[in-house]
């Protein structure tokens, strides 16, 4: 059941602004100098304490409600920023955390000035936030710092939002491809994001002319201990441009069996049958051998073992297997069509069997295991109605017995003839 908005936060923060607006017209109206007990001032700070509490919930609760969907307007938002269901909106969290400083920042100075804080100090507090300070050679101005991240964080949504909507709407009128319009949305948003990031800290007073020792900096990282994640970066990038991993396909890397639900820039998303989410790094995509079921079309080969006693009629079996595949729906059975049609191959003589091989392509290959059953059942089914015997391994068992006068010769100690002559 879906939590509905907090109706008693919001009454509760409408009633403490209310009580705040009031405590501060009624500390404007009283003289400075006045003795009486400060109960105005007093009323004042509580109503903001409350009002900072209750700010504080509301922001929480909002930012929950993205990371959520909880109701139509944030589903909707999430859709248009290109965020799937289940995943958290970390923008929405940036955006909160500066929501939280900037209010728990300013309540101290808020409640001083209630206090009688004078214009002058006020002035210097501004200074300082526009001013900042020296911490060696660097400057340290707070209110650019802040203004950097709620930049950042604003441009980033916005680059978030242009990519979904430049795959979903704008790329989709194009006769591009699905992957391609994926991969040009996704080197866009990448792209957006490297510039946000430019913007964010020249914004936040960052000399971008020192971006040389940054780019040294990070070099010598990489020489040191950041190869692997160089490596998946550059992995990814070959991914994405040449494309033998498509999300939706159907691969097999190593043990990890499953389908492509995401590929970024480091890593890839595989989601196996059992629901389980595993994350490859892109290196080992490259590096390794990888089974793409999917990447020219959906259709795959089925094959189905089966053995029947010696003594049956091959011809018949051949014609019951024939007809249980081609029965089923998902195999393709089209005469006219490029792919090839059901057949059977007498694989050999085994121990206690006939052994036979069902070879049949399906329609949609991440079927084939629900395909492979449907066709065991329909075979189990011909065979009992027409006599087909499914054998067991037998195995026969032959005991030798020594003769008896050597039997009995041995169990007395007697010597057998030729024994204990010199």
């Amino acid at each position: 059941m879906k939590k509905g908005p907090p109706i008693r936060s919001l009454l509760l923060l409408a009633a403490a602004v209310a009580a705040c607006v009031l405590a501060l017209l009624l500390v404007g109206e009283r003289p400075e100098s006045s003795s009486a007990w400060p109960w105005e001032r007093l009323a004042a700070s509580g109503a903001l304490v409350l009002a900072a509490l209750l700010a504080s919930r509301l922001i929480g609760w909002l930012v929950a409600g993205l990371h959520e969907g909880r109701f139509a307007w944030q589903r909707r938002l999430r859709r248009q920023l290109g965020v799937e269901k289940g995943e958290r909106l970390h923008e929405a969290g940036w955006i909160a955390a500066i929501l939280y400083l900037v209010l728990w920042a300013g309540l101290p100075l808020v409640i001083l000035h209630v206090w009688g804080l004078t214009e002058q100090s006020l002035a210097l507090l501004s200074t300082f936030g526009r001013g900042g300070f020296n911490v060696g050679q660097v400057q340290i101005v707070p209110g650019r710092l802040v203004a950097g991240v709620l930049v950042f964080a604003a441009l980033v949504i916005g680059v978030r939002w242009l990519a979904g909507r430049l795959e979903r709407r704008w790329l989709a009128n194009t006769p591009m491809e699905a992957h391609t319009r994926e991969t040009v949305a996704t080197l866009c948003g990448y792209v957006g994001f490297v510039l946000a990031g430019l913007a964010g800290l020249s914004y936040a007073g960052f000399d971008l002319t020192n971006l040389a020792l940054v780019a040294g900096a990070l070099s010598v990282g990489i020489g040191f201990g950041l190869q692997n994640i160089v490596n998946n970066f550059v992995s990814g990038l070959i991914l994405l441009f040449e494309r033998p991993i498509r999300t939706g396909d159907y691969i097999s890397v190593g043990s990890t069996e499953g389908f492509v639900r995401r590929l970024r820039i480091r890593s890839t998303e595989i989601e196996t049958w059992d629901g389980i989410s595993v994350v490859v790094p892109n290196s080992e995509l490259i590096a390794n051998h990888v089974t793409n079921w999917m990447l020219r079309d959906r259709h795959g080969r089925v094959t189905v073992s089966v053995g029947v006693a010696y003594g049956s009629d091959t011809q018949l079996v051949k014609r019951l297997l024939l007809e249980a595949a081609e029965a089923h729906p998902q195999v393709v059975v089209d005469e006219h069509g490029s792919t090839p049609l059901p057949i059977v191959f007498f694989a050999g003589f085994g121990d206690s069997s006939l052994d036979f091989q069902l070879k049949a392509f399906v329609t949609d290959i991440a079927r084939r295991y629900r395909v492979a059953s449907d066709l065991n059942f329909a075979i189990d089914a011909a065979f009992r109605e027409h006599g087909v015997t499914i054998p067991f391994p037998q195995r026969d068992l032959w005991f030798r017995n020594p003769a008896p006068s050597a039997a009995g010769d041995r169990a007395t100690g007697s010597p057998m003839p030729g024994e204990g002559e010199d």
